[in-house]
């Protein structure tokens, strides 16, 4: 393997709540009225994290987002409760500069093993009045245009794909950034790379709430 590139390697057992599919999905249509937004549909195949736990990257159909990775994200990947763990995103918010925000959460069930909840409230989860555990927070990043670049491996795509809305601030008068092609790479056994990180995918989408 070449040394600046690292191998994009699945999560085993973490599952992600669809990305802006509920409620979201309605308050971006409203927004979409006004001059200055528009929302845009992703088909997303894969949610990745790299080793190192500083980076969250998104593959899209369009367009590929990598994320830095807030502390919370990083310390759950660490640790031997993951496996229990649901992890969504919301409320993606593209600006003309191409740098995207938006929101995550991440979901213990309340029938999960008392000592491995006991593990995730030291980590930084909140317990609510359902039993549940929760942490949640922002994200940052950039988007990328996708170049075609998709994960053919099995081990780094989800378990099928799912659509994500997107809202997108139009340029008003001043030209927007160009959008830089994507950092990501393909080797010839379809294995997605990103330079000198290597990536951990999440397997599985929980059921749409």
């Amino acid at each position: 393997m070449n040394d600046l590139r690292r191998k994009l390697i699945l999560v085993g057992g973490m599952a992600a709540i669809p990305m802006a599919t509920g409620c979201f999905t309605s308050a971006l249509v409203q927004d979409a009225t006004t001059p200055d937004r528009t929302v845009y549909a992703e088909t997303v195949s894969s949610i990745l994290v790299s080793g190192d736990g500083k980076a969250l990257v998104v593959v899209g159909e369009k367009y590929h987002y990598i994320f830095d990775a807030p502390e919370t994200v990083k310390a759950t990947l660490q640790s031997d409760f993951r496996k229990i763990v649901e992890v969504g995103f919301d409320r993606f918010v593209v600006d003309t500069s191409q740098r995207i925000t938006g929101t995550y959460r991440l979901r213990i069930d309340k029938n999960a093993p008392a000592e491995q909840k006991e593990k995730a409230l030291a980590a930084g989860f909140k317990a609510l009045p359902t039993g549940e555990l929760v942490a949640s927070g922002s994200v940052t990043g950039k988007r990328y245009a996708a170049n075609g670049i998709q994960p053919t491996d099995a081990s780094q795509r989800l378990q099928k794909e799912y659509q994500v809305s997107i809202a997108e601030e139009k340029a008003l008068g001043a030209k927007p950034a160009k959008l830089l092609l994507t950092p990501i790479t393909i080797a010839v056994d379809g294995v997605l790379f990103l330079a000198a990180i290597p990536l951990l995918a999440l397997v599985a989408f929980a059921s749409q709430r």
